[in-house]
């Protein structure tokens, strides 16, 4: 990632930057009472730095320690509506792979039959 006047080569947030809403996530330390931080959000995942950025990869693993208020920018909401059509998606695959086909289409093991 560049070095910019907004943030550094690993996409930290420099301080007093000013950055539009649709560029950060707000997170906040779960169990800290330390002021919400703003986190760079990535929309390609593999331009992200996992840990200093955010981005549909990570997302999930910044929950497990940070509570991510998506809904207090247009980054975090574009993000949350990102991540909720991903889930709908891999839900929809696995819903489809464990679907059997039509009923009567089993096929059936013609050793088992009986003569």
């Amino acid at each position: 990632m560049k070095d910019t006047r907004t943030h550094d080569e690993d996409g930290i947030i420099k301080p007093g930057a000013k950055l539009s809403g649709n560029d950060y996530v707000v997170v906040r330390l779960r169990d800290s009472d330390d002021p919400p931080g703003r986190i760079l959000l990535v929309r390609n995942p593999s331009r992200c730095h996992h840990g200093y950025t955010i981005c549909t990869e990570c997302a999930d693993s910044w929950e497990l320690d940070h509570h991510v208020d998506y809904e207090l920018t247009g980054g975090g909401r574009r993000l949350r509506e990102d991540l909720d059509t991903q889930r709908a998606a891999l839900a929809s695959n696995d819903s489809a792979e464990d679907d059997p086909g039509e009923p009567g289409t089993e096929t059936v093991d013609s050793s088992l039959a009986h003569p």
